[in-house]
Protein backbone atom coordinates (compact mmCIF):
# COMPACT_ATOMS: atom_id res chain seq x y z
CA UNK A 1 0.00 0.00 0.00
CA UNK A 2 1.38 3.64 -0.23
CA UNK A 3 1.41 6.03 1.97
CA UNK A 4 -1.99 8.04 0.81
CA UNK A 5 -3.32 4.68 1.26
CA UNK A 6 -1.96 3.93 4.75
CA UNK A 7 -3.51 7.93 5.39
CA UNK A 8 -6.95 7.25 4.09
CA UNK A 9 -7.14 3.95 6.06
CA UNK A 10 -5.97 5.94 9.25
CA UNK A 11 -8.78 8.42 8.88
CA UNK A 12 -11.13 6.19 7.88
CA UNK A 13 -10.73 3.90 10.50
CA UNK A 14 -10.76 6.62 13.82
CA UNK A 15 -13.71 8.13 12.75
CA UNK A 16 -15.87 4.66 12.33
CA UNK A 17 -18.67 5.81 14.60
CA UNK A 18 -21.05 3.52 13.92
CA UNK A 19 -19.32 -0.30 13.91
CA UNK A 20 -21.18 -2.58 16.67
CA UNK A 21 -17.88 -3.11 18.03
CA UNK A 22 -16.43 0.51 18.02
CA UNK A 23 -16.32 2.34 20.79
CA UNK A 24 -14.34 5.09 21.93
CA UNK A 25 -11.42 3.31 23.71
CA UNK A 26 -11.19 1.16 20.43
CA UNK A 27 -10.99 4.53 18.27
CA UNK A 28 -7.98 5.71 21.03
CA UNK A 29 -6.51 2.47 20.45
CA UNK A 30 -6.73 2.74 16.49
CA UNK A 31 -5.24 6.90 16.84
CA UNK A 32 -2.15 5.92 18.69
CA UNK A 33 -1.72 2.65 16.72
CA UNK A 34 -2.04 4.58 13.65
CA UNK A 35 0.68 7.11 14.76
CA UNK A 36 3.49 4.59 14.74
CA UNK A 37 2.88 3.47 11.47
CA UNK A 38 2.70 6.80 9.59
CA UNK A 39 5.89 8.55 11.07
CA UNK A 40 8.95 8.40 12.77
CA UNK A 41 7.51 7.26 16.61
CA UNK A 42 8.48 4.17 18.10
CA UNK A 43 5.81 4.47 20.42
CA UNK A 44 2.34 6.58 21.32
CA UNK A 45 -0.05 7.12 24.15
CA UNK A 46 -2.65 9.76 24.12
CA UNK A 47 -4.25 11.56 27.77
CA UNK A 48 -7.73 13.16 27.61
CA UNK A 49 -9.05 15.33 30.26
CA UNK A 50 -11.76 14.94 33.04
CA UNK A 51 -14.18 16.96 34.21
CA UNK A 52 -12.57 17.73 36.70
CA UNK A 53 -9.68 19.04 34.41
CA UNK A 54 -7.17 16.01 34.83
CA UNK A 55 -5.41 14.13 32.15
CA UNK A 56 -5.53 10.16 32.07
CA UNK A 57 -4.23 8.28 29.63
CA UNK A 58 -7.08 6.29 27.79
CA UNK A 59 -4.87 4.37 25.29
CA UNK A 60 -1.26 3.89 25.15
CA UNK A 61 0.65 2.05 21.74
CA UNK A 62 2.61 -0.80 24.12
CA UNK A 63 4.23 -1.06 27.72
CA UNK A 64 6.36 1.36 27.62
CA UNK A 65 4.60 4.21 26.08
CA UNK A 66 2.33 3.50 29.30
CA UNK A 67 4.82 3.49 31.50
CA UNK A 68 6.04 6.98 30.35
CA UNK A 69 2.47 8.34 30.47
CA UNK A 70 1.97 7.34 33.75
CA UNK A 71 5.23 8.58 35.11
CA UNK A 72 4.03 12.16 33.57
CA UNK A 73 0.71 11.83 35.37
CA UNK A 74 2.07 10.82 38.60
CA UNK A 75 4.77 13.69 38.60
CA UNK A 76 3.52 16.59 36.45
CA UNK A 77 6.57 16.36 34.28
CA UNK A 78 6.84 15.83 30.46
CA UNK A 79 5.68 16.74 26.95
CA UNK A 80 2.20 16.00 27.46
CA UNK A 81 1.97 17.72 30.57
CA UNK A 82 3.64 20.64 29.26
CA UNK A 83 1.19 20.25 25.88
CA UNK A 84 -2.01 20.35 27.98
CA UNK A 85 -0.81 22.97 30.50
CA UNK A 86 0.56 25.66 27.54
CA UNK A 87 -2.02 24.27 25.03
CA UNK A 88 0.26 24.29 22.12
CA UNK A 89 2.80 21.50 20.48
CA UNK A 90 5.84 20.41 22.25
CA UNK A 91 9.06 19.17 20.70
CA UNK A 92 11.95 17.82 21.93
CA UNK A 93 14.21 15.82 19.19
CA UNK A 94 17.15 15.66 22.00
CA UNK A 95 16.20 14.56 25.28
CA UNK A 96 19.20 14.83 27.46
CA UNK A 97 19.07 18.25 26.02
CA UNK A 98 15.98 18.30 28.16
CA UNK A 99 17.19 17.83 31.08
CA UNK A 100 17.36 20.73 32.90
CA UNK A 101 13.10 20.76 31.65
CA UNK A 102 12.41 17.28 32.59
CA UNK A 103 15.00 15.35 34.87
CA UNK A 104 13.01 12.11 36.02
CA UNK A 105 10.81 11.89 32.53
CA UNK A 106 14.96 12.78 29.95
CA UNK A 107 16.29 9.90 32.25
CA UNK A 108 13.32 7.60 32.53
CA UNK A 109 12.75 8.14 28.74
CA UNK A 110 16.37 7.23 27.60
CA UNK A 111 16.42 4.15 29.60
CA UNK A 112 13.58 2.84 27.84
CA UNK A 113 14.99 3.45 24.08
CA UNK A 114 13.74 6.88 23.17
CA UNK A 115 15.83 9.45 22.38
CA UNK A 116 13.45 12.83 21.51
CA UNK A 117 9.66 13.02 22.58
CA UNK A 118 6.93 15.30 20.87
CA UNK A 119 3.23 16.02 21.96
CA UNK A 120 0.31 17.70 20.05
CA UNK A 121 -2.87 19.25 21.39
CA UNK A 122 -6.00 16.76 20.85
CA UNK A 123 -8.40 19.42 20.02
CA UNK A 124 -12.43 18.83 19.28
CA UNK A 125 -13.15 22.30 17.49
CA UNK A 126 -11.49 25.00 19.13
CA UNK A 127 -11.48 23.36 22.12
CA UNK A 128 -8.34 21.25 24.00
CA UNK A 129 -9.40 17.94 25.40
CA UNK A 130 -6.25 16.29 25.81
CA UNK A 131 -2.78 15.77 24.29
CA UNK A 132 -0.94 13.03 22.08
CA UNK A 133 2.37 11.76 23.34
CA UNK A 134 4.96 10.54 19.59
CA UNK A 135 8.06 9.01 21.25
CA UNK A 136 11.05 8.63 19.32
CA UNK A 137 14.18 6.68 19.04
CA UNK A 138 17.57 7.60 17.72
CA UNK A 139 18.08 10.37 16.26
CA UNK A 140 14.69 11.61 17.90
CA UNK A 141 13.54 13.80 15.00
CA UNK A 142 10.20 13.62 13.73
CA UNK A 143 8.86 15.62 10.54
CA UNK A 144 6.80 18.62 10.84
CA UNK A 145 4.59 16.68 8.35
CA UNK A 146 4.45 13.51 10.09
CA UNK A 147 3.50 16.07 13.42
CA UNK A 148 0.66 17.96 11.25
CA UNK A 149 -0.39 14.73 10.05
CA UNK A 150 -1.19 13.35 13.74
CA UNK A 151 -2.83 16.44 15.31
CA UNK A 152 -5.44 16.65 12.23
CA UNK A 153 -5.60 12.53 12.92
CA UNK A 154 -6.15 13.15 16.62
CA UNK A 155 -8.76 15.74 16.06
CA UNK A 156 -10.65 13.68 13.94
CA UNK A 157 -10.87 10.78 16.35
CA UNK A 158 -11.61 13.05 19.63
CA UNK A 159 -14.73 14.29 17.25
CA UNK A 160 -15.70 10.87 16.60
CA UNK A 161 -14.96 9.80 19.89
CA UNK A 162 -17.57 13.06 20.88
CA UNK A 163 -20.18 11.67 18.80
CA UNK A 164 -20.20 7.80 19.29
CA UNK A 165 -23.82 6.70 20.55
CA UNK A 166 -23.94 3.03 22.70
CA UNK A 167 -26.97 1.82 20.82
CA UNK A 168 -25.76 0.52 17.53
CA UNK A 169 -26.98 2.22 14.85
CA UNK A 170 -29.79 0.18 12.67
CA UNK A 171 -29.93 0.77 8.69
CA UNK A 172 -33.07 2.77 8.96
CA UNK A 173 -30.96 4.96 11.25
CA UNK A 174 -28.47 5.75 9.20
CA UNK A 175 -31.43 5.96 6.21
CA UNK A 176 -32.99 8.71 8.26
CA UNK A 177 -29.64 10.46 8.45
CA UNK A 178 -29.26 10.52 4.75
CA UNK A 179 -32.87 11.81 4.04
CA UNK A 180 -32.19 14.51 6.72
CA UNK A 181 -29.02 15.78 4.71
CA UNK A 182 -30.70 15.71 1.54
CA UNK A 183 -34.12 17.55 3.28
CA UNK A 184 -31.46 20.63 4.31
CA UNK A 185 -30.41 20.22 0.97
CA UNK A 186 -33.39 21.02 -0.75
CA UNK A 187 -34.46 23.75 1.67
CA UNK A 188 -30.91 25.51 1.32
CA UNK A 189 -32.02 25.36 -2.30
CA UNK A 190 -35.50 27.04 -1.53
CA UNK A 191 -34.28 29.52 0.51
CA UNK A 192 -31.29 30.51 -1.72
CA UNK A 193 -33.72 31.17 -4.59
CA UNK A 194 -35.64 33.48 -2.61
CA UNK A 195 -32.54 35.48 -1.43
CA UNK A 196 -31.87 35.60 -5.47
CA UNK A 197 -35.52 36.60 -5.85
CA UNK A 198 -35.62 39.20 -2.90
CA UNK A 199 -32.02 41.03 -3.63
CA UNK A 200 -32.12 41.50 -7.26
CA UNK A 201 -29.12 38.76 -7.14
CA UNK A 202 -27.72 35.79 -8.44
CA UNK A 203 -27.20 32.10 -6.45
CA UNK A 204 -23.72 32.58 -5.98
CA UNK A 205 -24.27 35.29 -4.73
CA UNK A 206 -27.18 34.36 -2.11
CA UNK A 207 -24.78 31.60 -1.61
CA UNK A 208 -22.30 34.05 0.03
CA UNK A 209 -24.95 36.23 1.93
CA UNK A 210 -26.54 33.51 3.75
CA UNK A 211 -23.37 32.32 4.44
CA UNK A 212 -22.12 35.74 5.65
CA UNK A 213 -25.39 36.36 7.71
CA UNK A 214 -24.07 32.89 9.52
CA UNK A 215 -20.97 33.71 10.26
CA UNK A 216 -21.74 37.30 12.04
CA UNK A 217 -24.51 35.83 13.45
CA UNK A 218 -23.71 32.24 14.95
CA UNK A 219 -25.98 30.61 12.89
CA UNK A 220 -25.41 27.43 10.42
CA UNK A 221 -26.61 28.01 6.88
CA UNK A 222 -28.84 25.20 7.30
CA UNK A 223 -30.80 27.07 10.24
CA UNK A 224 -30.69 30.03 8.58
CA UNK A 225 -32.66 28.67 5.46
CA UNK A 226 -35.17 26.98 7.71
CA UNK A 227 -35.93 30.14 9.11
CA UNK A 228 -36.67 31.58 6.02
CA UNK A 229 -38.50 29.00 5.39
CA UNK A 230 -40.87 29.48 8.39
CA UNK A 231 -40.70 33.50 8.13
CA UNK A 232 -38.98 33.52 11.00
CA UNK A 233 -36.39 35.40 9.65
CA UNK A 234 -36.79 38.00 7.67
CA UNK A 235 -34.84 38.20 3.85
CA UNK A 236 -34.11 41.71 4.16
CA UNK A 237 -32.19 41.32 7.22
CA UNK A 238 -30.37 38.44 5.60
CA UNK A 239 -29.45 40.55 2.61
CA UNK A 240 -28.69 43.46 4.86
CA UNK A 241 -25.22 40.96 5.19
CA UNK A 242 -24.48 41.16 1.68
CA UNK A 243 -21.76 43.09 1.01
CA UNK A 244 -22.42 45.94 -1.58
CA UNK A 245 -22.35 45.64 -5.45
CA UNK A 246 -20.28 47.68 -7.41
CA UNK A 247 -22.55 50.25 -9.03
CA UNK A 248 -22.17 51.71 -12.77
CA UNK A 249 -18.91 53.66 -13.44
CA UNK A 250 -18.75 57.02 -14.33
CA UNK A 251 -20.40 57.32 -17.89
CA UNK A 252 -17.21 58.44 -20.27
CA UNK A 253 -17.76 61.61 -22.41
CA UNK A 254 -16.17 62.06 -26.01
CA UNK A 255 -12.81 63.25 -26.28
CA UNK A 256 -12.51 67.06 -26.09
CA UNK A 257 -12.88 68.59 -29.29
Amino acid sequence: MSRLQHVTDAFVGVTETFGASVDPLVLADRLVGHCVRLTGAGSAGVMMVTARGRLRTVAVSDERADVLEMFQLQTGEGPCVDCWTTGAPVGAPDLPGHADRWPRFAVLAAEAGFRGAYAVPVMVHDQQVGALNLLVKPPGTLAADDLRLVSALSGVAATAMMQWRSDPARPSDILTRVQSVISAKASLETALGMLAAGGGITIAEAARTLRDYGLRNGVRPAEAAQSLLGRTLGLDTVLAAAPERPGPGPAHSGPAG
